[in-house]
């Protein structure tokens, strides 16, 4: 019980840092990151979001125990299948619905990069494989509290996209309802690629069509968004159901042991 109490403070601790610590370190260095370079971003968001969770699951499991812990020893493969083709209701509404992007080649790139891949990378990785996988694995937090408490700062973590109240209740219950359903993916396939997939293409759809300066987004862009949960609830269904009627004798794979 000390030991599950001790992880579960130094992975909020971790959290914490991680997620908030570049709002007050920046600004102590004259830093901005918003004028960075590509490559200077990537490397200060992998240092915060991804280096920090990584060196606190060195420092509890041992190096040999870090991707597995975040959920990267997965299948990459069975996520990019899952985040490409239950998305394709979003490629192919936008393109019917919205005009491409308005901004030269380059510059849309680097919109990809940042707000698409290292979004969805490094917000699955910190939010799921580390925050939740610590909490409902190893700490034996109950999947609903642990899956409201790390929504919840996920979705206040978006209210900079709201303007005034309504569009801040907005955000909130859409991302706050991305956070549960992210979770769930993450809980039943074992696997963080999906849900980090889903996230890169979502996103990446959202920034290459001009759909909406915010997560909200008109009626047309949430019909496609909704068709996308749709699918991937019935594609995980279909997957639970088939790993529940596995031969007994056949190996299935699990996750390492609690924490004693």
């Amino acid at each position: 019980m000390k030991k599950r109490l001790l992880l579960a403070i130094l992975t909020l601790a971790t959290f914490l840092l991680a997620c908030f610590g570049p709002r007050y370190v920046d600004p102590l260095l004259g830093w901005h990151p918003r004028h960075f370079s590509d490559w200077a971003f990537s490397l200060h968001r992998a240092a915060w979001w991804l280096g920090l969770p990584m060196l606190m699951l060195a420092g509890w499991y041992g190096w040999r125990r870090v991707l597995p812990e975040l959920g990267w020893r997965a299948s990459l493969l069975t996520g990019l299948l899952m985040g490409l083709g239950c998305t394709l209701p979003m490629l192919l509404g936008y393109a019917l619905l919205f005009p491409m992007a308005a901004v030269a080649p380059a510059v849309l790139a680097s919109h990809l990069l940042r707000g698409a891949v290292w979004a969805g990378l490094s917000e699955e990785t910190l939010f799921r494989g580390f925050l939740f996988g610590q909490f409902y694995r190893r700490v034996r937090l109950p999947w609903l509290l642990t899956v409201v408490v790390e929504s919840g700062i996920f979705a206040t973590g978006h209210l900079y996209q709201s303007h005034n109240l309504a569009s801040a209740l907005g955000v909130l219950a859409i991302t706050f309802g991305g956070g549960v359903w992210f979770g769930w993916l993450y809980k039943s396939w074992q696997n963080l690629w999906v849900p980090a997939c889903m996230h890169i293409f979502m996103n990446g759809w959202w920034m290459l069509f001009d759909v909406a300066d915010t997560v909200v987004g008109s009626v047309g862009a949430n019909v496609c968004r909704a068709l996308t949960v749709l699918l991937s609830v019935v594609a995980t269904r279909w997957y639970l159901r088939r790993q529940a009627a596995r031969p007994a004798a056949e190996p299935v794979l699990r996750m390492a042991p609690s924490v004693a």
